[in-house]
């Protein structure tokens, strides 16, 4: 995988980490955008964890 395309995705899962978690504190816990949040958080993790390990994975 080219290393633009990594900086993109990278850059992408940092962004949904970053709101997500900067979200998580001004969303009632009660409400649906509270559940949406938290799956954005984990999407953007899961992401993120992945384009680590395809960047060590291609750099062997």
């Amino acid at each position: 995988m080219s290393p633009e395309l990594l900086k993109i995705f990278y850059r992408v899962a940092v962004f949904l980490v970053v709101v997500s978690l900067g979200l998580l504190f001004i969303v009632p816990a009660d409400s649906a955008e509270y559940v949406v949040t938290w799956m954005s958080l984990f999407v953007g993790a899961l992401l993120l964890v992945l384009v680590l390990f395809v960047n060590w994975f291609s750099n062997r």
